[in-house]
């Protein structure tokens, strides 16, 4: 039986011989090897979010018409999985690679590969190489454009280099409102950090400090979103309160976020039984913590100070400069004078009459009491100043008691205490100023937006003299080819 059995394992083994052996006479189509390599200037590239980026490879094989190429970059955050590694995208499919790049900056390295696909073997071939995105957003003025049919932001940076219409490169997918009307660059001075924002009517939205990408909305620094949404301003006034403070249609919020939070909470509770609708700025100090202006009842009010949400006022008081319970008329602007930019000796309110141009100002010491050191430390009509209530923002010098204001095509700056105006600057017929401010009260440098009646939007650096005069009559940077400019703040990352 045995012999049976090795006798049919011999039959089989030399059939499978005879199998291996017989010719195969298939219709097979062979190719012939083409591998390819790429060589470049440089394994590693750096470049500046927006800018152009071309690479030129020197592609060596056998045959390169075969050749198709793709340039992939990993690991792109996929916003449909934000907990993701990362997807592959394709770049360019040319073989010189020439492409503005968007992807978004930091200090991580993104693999790009040039891939060679052969195209009748379907063999790819890689050249690896290393792309770092960084970006001229981190410092530099943000200009907000809007003349009512185009609204986009652009940048200035500090070595005048100009990126026109960022925001519209950097969010394809999320155009701004027409209603856009404000840019805020707040260092909060919180676990917030640095926030850069652009306020709309019904909303605003957030942005990354270095590429300006949409990273949420105003309505998400709340830990419940107000039932109106309608935002101004952002600011934090003194190192003796909490903050920043936000405003939202009249009603004041406040970020305990030095330790404790990233979200606004409830709006504070009102003073009184008449309630409040703030003027959208806030002053500060030792003495009261956050000072505010109750549009709706013409008074003062402050929180003292701390972790408070509740707003006080003053008790009645007719010693002092002005009544802070009294001020029948419509608050312009409060902002920092005199001091140091953390912690002003007093601050300044300039203030219009309702029922016509008059325009005042006050001066209040966010340090003071109110006896020997008054809060209402003083007030004045201001007189010989054309066109006051016309500016679209008013500067104040930290160093002496001089405000700066625009009307028109004019620059002006009001001597306090002469209690007069003067042309400091004169630009163009027929190009009227939009929006002013300064880069660093310190650095003597206003930066001021015009518009001309031609539609192009021109951006001035006019530097300070100790007199308050423009030095030299003459600007040091001329930026054009803007639309209307509404709004412009000095972004430091």
């Amino acid at each position: 039986m045995r012999q049976l059995f090795n006798a049919i394992i011999f039959t089989l083994a030399g059939a499978l011989i005879l199998a291996g052996c017989y010719k195969d006479k298939g219709n097979y189509a062979y190719h012939a090897i083409n591998d390819a390599y790429a060589a470049t200037i440089a394994d590693t590239f750096r470049i500046t979010r927006l800018d152009t980026l071309k690479i030129e490879p020197k592609v060596v094989a056998p045959d390169t018409s075969r050749l198709r190429y793709e340039w992939r970059v990993y690991p792109v955050a996929d916003p449909a999985q934000p907990l993701g590694i990362g997807k592959i995208v394709v770049l360019s499919t040319q073989h010189t690679f020439n492409e503005q790049i968007t992807l978004r900056a930091g200090a991580n390295y993104y693999s790009l590969d040039l891939v060679m696909i052969d195209t009748i073997t379907g063999v790819s071939y890689f050249k690896h190489l290393l792309l770092q995105v960084t970006t001229a957003f981190q410092t530099g003025w943000m200009l907000l454009e809007n003349d009512g049919g185009y609204t986009d932001i652009s940048f200035i940076t500090p070595d005048s280099k100009l990126y026109h219409g960022v925001y519209s490169v950097s969010n394809p997918n999320t155009p701004l409102p027409s209603s856009a009307r404000e840019l805020i660059s707040s260092n909060t001075g919180s676990l917030l950090g640095t926030l850069n924002m652009v306020y709309f009517d019904g909303d605003g939205y957030t942005m990354d400090n270095t590429s300006l990408q949409v990273i949420g909305k105003y309505s998400g620094l709340f830990f419940s979103p107000p039932a109106v949404v309608q935002p101004h301003n952002m600011y934090k006034p003194s190192p003796f309160s909490y903050g920043p403070f936000t405003f939202n249609n009249g009603k004041i919020y406040g970020l305990n976020g030095t330790f404790a939070s990233t979200l606004f909470g409830t709006a504070f509770t009102q003073p009184d039984a008449l309630g409040y609708t703030a003027a959208p700025f806030v002053a500060g100090g030792l003495s009261y913590g956050a000072i505010f202006f109750d549009q709706a009842n013409y008074r003062f009010m402050y929180d003292g100070g701390g972790a408070s949400t509740t707003l006080k006022l003053w008790p009645a008081n007719n010693t002092m400069a002005f009544d802070l319970n009294n001020v029948h008329k419509k608050m312009l602007t409060m902002k920092a004078g005199l001091g140091a930019s953390f912690w002003p000796n007093n601050w300044y309110a300039v203030f219009k009459n309702e029922g016509d141009d008059s325009c005042f100002l006050y001066t209040i010491n966010g340090n003071g009491d109110l006896a020997a050191t008054p809060v209402a430390q003083a007030k004045q009509a201001i007189l010989n100043s054309p066109n006051v209530q016309k500016s679209p923002d008013y500067l104040f010098s930290s160093t002496v008691k001089q405000m700066y204001y625009a009307a028109d095509n004019n620059l002006y700056v009001y001597d306090m205490a002469a209690n007069q105006s003067r042309v400091v600057y004169t630009f163009p017929p027929g190009e009227n100023v939009t929006a002013l401010a300064w880069q660093d009260v310190t650095i003597n440098t206003i930066t001021v937006a015009t518009y001309s009646s031609s539609g192009e939007g021109i951006v001035y650096d006019l530097p300070i003299s100790p007199t308050g005069d423009i030095t030299g009559n003459a600007y040091t940077r001329k930026s054009g080819g803007f639309k209307k400019i509404v709004s412009l703040v000095f972004k430091v990352g």
